[in-house]
């Protein structure tokens, strides 16, 4: 039988501090089972919404619709997706203001506010990926 000892998981920890420029406040996340559900479904509904309001219906369903009508669809349907990215950016740093602070220092960008729950989530991705070298793990299969 051979034994092969996997070196890179002796030192790994999946918590990692996100810090956001124009914020002072560091949260720590720990990038678990329970975090990849979560980012998944904010993920998902961030996603939805964003896939809906960027489509061509949408575009055409809004340029038959009066100026006011317009105006109201598109006000109602950015405060959907801004609830999801803020409510969302909340939820993955486990901080009740977190959303909302990080909005407002973003300058009141929902779509900033999009982008930072992807990077949180890319950044997820980087962590999990213990096996980023196959070449490294390789020289201790003693069976080659």
């Amino acid at each position: 039988m051979s034994v092969i000892e996997l070196d890179g998981l002796k030192n790994f920890n999946n918590v990692r501090e996100i810090k956001l420029p124009g914020i002072e406040k560091t949260w720590k996340i720990k990038f678990d089972d329970n975090y990849r559900v979560q980012s998944s479904l904010i993920a998902s509904q961030v996603d939805k919404l964003y896939q809906e309001q960027s489509s061509d219906d949408y575009e055409e369903e809004l340029l038959d619709m009066a100026p006011a009508e317009r105006r109201k669809r598109l006000t109602s349907d950015l405060a959907k997706f801004k609830k999801a990215c803020v409510d969302g950016l909340s939820a993955l740093l486990q901080d009740d203001n977190a959303g909302e602070e990080i909005y407002k220092a973003m300058g009141e960008s929902t779509e900033i506010c999009a982008q930072i729950i992807g990077k949180i989530n890319d950044t997820a991705d980087k962590v999990l990926n213990v096996a980023k070298d196959e070449e490294k793990t390789a020289k201790y299969d003693t069976e080659r």
